[in-house]
This record gives structure tokens, C-alpha cells and sequence, in this order.
């Protein structure tokens, strides 16, 4: 054995140093984000309404794999294969915890369920109630030490509403923050901090849906994704749900955009893989948001995105819910057709 090993001593030393190599490279961390294909999503497995109108087919949601601090060896990989992209992670990311994106993700997850709930009922003309109030959902680390965190609700600042009044404040200047955390009132002195080029409290502040009633009972099951995409394609479920014609046609409909309480859809990132995504899954239909003529427009890239790939996947442009409830009714039907 020992005869042997020797003989074939320079081609182990050669493995023995391939695989630390291999090793390093796979637990070096760069400063480089990847995103790659995912899944779609069907919406029924994570919102149940039941009301006992048949579906034939399905409304998904289009998510994309996203690495933050991607290995060295996972940028080698990478660079090779065409379906994912790479890009420099911003510049913002120096200042928060990677950690906290994941947090915001959910909290962004949620609020776009619920405003899919809110929209939904509303074009079905369910009665529903719900409040808008404003969240932390990021801290950077310019942020006062010991005041805000995530998940704290803002009611006011400096006595008045909050996203108005942020704006108003001044660089170095202090200003009063009342919050509730877990139900519990407080208040914080936060300074507004001179960076480059700017001046910032050190949050990420945004509106957040909660739900008060509903005219019918419904349940949200976990799931693993998060973000705020999903939104059109949650609204569009739902109402199919609530209205007693099928509007899918037995088609897989998927799609991606943000939604307002009022049916605006707005724009996403990962447009390529999303498409590359659904076109692997043989999705019939896939609704993007369409905003401007830009080049980076989310439909303006789709197109270019669909054009390389093999499948008849129709996509279907849209501003706003009712475009595509009017696109699907034309070709299947009214939702309210008996």
C-alpha cells in the first residue's frame, strides 16, 4: 500500500490541494448577490377561502432564489449560467444587518397579503375593513443607538404624520418619534444624521395593511418566501374565489407585481429569472407590470427575456388589477357569470 501510495504521491498531493481549494472557494463570501430561477408558487396553498365555487385552474406567484454574500465558488459557477444574474451588492448593505432583509421580507410578505385580501374582496364587492399604519421595516447603523426597531409602529412624528414629517426634519436634528411596540406605547428622541450626499434617520419606513373584518372567513398558511411581488397574483386569487364563474379557463396563470389598496400594480426586481422560472414551469400566462417605455421596464425586459426562450407562454402587460380581470374575462368569461 504504502509502495503504492508513493508511486502516485504527486497526482494525491495534486487532489489534496484541488480540494482545498475547493474548500476556500466555497466558504470565501464575496460582495456579490445572485439570483437564479425559482418556483411558482400556486396561491391556494397559502390562502384558503372556501366557498364553494369550482376552479379549473390555477392563479401562482413567481419567486426567484435570491443569495446575499454568494461564495467565490459560487461566483465561478455562476458566471457561466446563463439563466442567473450577478450584481455588486448596493451600497447600502455596509450599514445594516444581511439578517435583517430576511425580517423584512416577511414583514413585506405580510402586508402584501393583505392588501391582496383588501383588493380581492373589494372587486368581488365583499365588504371588507382594514388600517393602514406605518412600520419600521430596516435600521441602518447610523440609527440612535437604543430607540427603533423593526417592527415598531410610528404614530407620529414630532406630533404629526409620520411620512409627511420625516421629510421636514432637518439634517442634525432631533426629532420625537411616538411608537408602539407589541402594543405598548413609547417615545424616542432620533437624531437625523448628515451622510454623504444626504441626511437619514437611519430606518426604512413604510405603510403596513392590517386586517379588522371581513364579510367571509379565510386562512393564511406559512410559507417560505417572502416580499411584496406576489401581490397582483394573491388579488387575482381571491376574487376568482369570490365569484361564482372561473375566470383561469383551466389555464396555469402566473405573474408578478406589487399591489396597492386600490389595485395599482407596481414594479419588481428579478425580471429575467422570473420569466425564465415560468416558462420552465409551461405557465400559460404571465402578467408583468407595464409602467413606462423605459428600457428597464419590467414588461420592456420580459419581452426581450421571452424572445430567447422555447415556449408559448403569452405575456400580458398591466397597470392595475382590472386590466387583467378584464384580459381573463374576455378570453373565459365574466367572473360573474353564472
Amino acid at each position: 500500500m504504502k509502495q503504492i501510495l508513493w508511486q502516485h504521491r504527486i497526482q494525491l498531493i495534486l487532489l489534496v490541494v484541488a480540494l482545498v481549494v475547493v474548500l476556500i472557494l466555497s466558504l470565501a463570501k464575496t460582495s456579490y448577490i445572485v439570483t437564479a430561477p425559482g418556483y411558482n408558487n400556486n396561491v391556494d396553498k397559502f390562502i384558503e377561502i372556501d366557498v364553494g365555487y369550482e376552479v379549473t385552474g390555477s392563479f401562482r406567484t413567481t419567486s426567484v432564489i435570491v443569495l446575499n454574500e454568494m461564495t467565490s465558488l459560487q461566483y465561478i459557477i455562476g458566471r457561466y449560467v446563463d439563466t442567473v444574474q450577478i450584481r455588486e451588492q448596493p451600497e447600502y448593505y455596509d450599514d445594516i444587518d444581511i439578517g435583517d432583509l430576511r425580517v423584512m421580507g416577511y414583514l413585506s410578505k405580510d402586508d402584501s397579503l393583505a392588501r391582496s385580501l383588501v383588493v380581492g374582496f373589494t372587486r368581488a364587492q365583499y365588504e371588507i375593513d382594514y388600517e393602514s399604519k406605518v412600520m419600521v421595516y430596516l435600521t441602518y447603523n447610523y440609527l440612535d443607538a437604543d430607540t427603533l426597531e423593526l417592527g415598531d409602529v410610528i404614530v407620529s412624528i414630532n406630533g404629526g404624520e409620520p411620512l409627511a414629517e420625516a421629510d421636514l426634519v432637518g439634517c442634525d436634528e432631533t426629532a420625537e418619534f411616538a411608537i408602539l411596540r407589541d402594543g405598548e406605547p413609547m417615545t424616542f428622541q432620533v437624531t437625523k444624521h448628515q451622510l454623504e450626499g444626504y441626511c437619514a434617520f437611519g430606518l426604512n419606513i413604510r405603510t403596513f395593511t392590517d386586517i379588522l373584518s371581513e364579510d367571509l372567513p379565510y386562512t393564511l398558511h406559512d410559507s417560505t418566501t417572502g416580499g411584496s411581488s406576489g401581490g397582483l397574483m394573491q388579488a387575482l386569487y381571491v376574487y376568482n374565489q369570490l365569484t361564482p364563474n372561473d375566470i383561469t379557463g383551466g389555464r396555469d396563470i402566473a405573474g408578478t407585481g406589487t399591489i396597492d389598496v386600490d389595485g395599482n400594480v407596481g414594479r419588481i426586481g428579478g425580471i429575467q429569472q422570473k420569466i425564465i422560472t415560468s416558462a420552465l414551469n409551461n405557465i400559460d400566462i404571465f402578467f408583468v407590470p407595464y409602467l413606462s417605455d423605459a428600457d428597464s421596464d419590467n414588461y420592456i425586459v420580459a419581452q426581450q427575456v421571452l424572445a430567447g426562450l422555447n415556449t408559448d407562454m403569452i405575456l400580458v402587460p398591466v397597470q392595475t388589477i382590472d386590466d387583467a380581470i378584464q384580459y381573463l374575462e374576455a378570453r373565459y368569461g365574466g367572473a360573474f357569470d353564472e
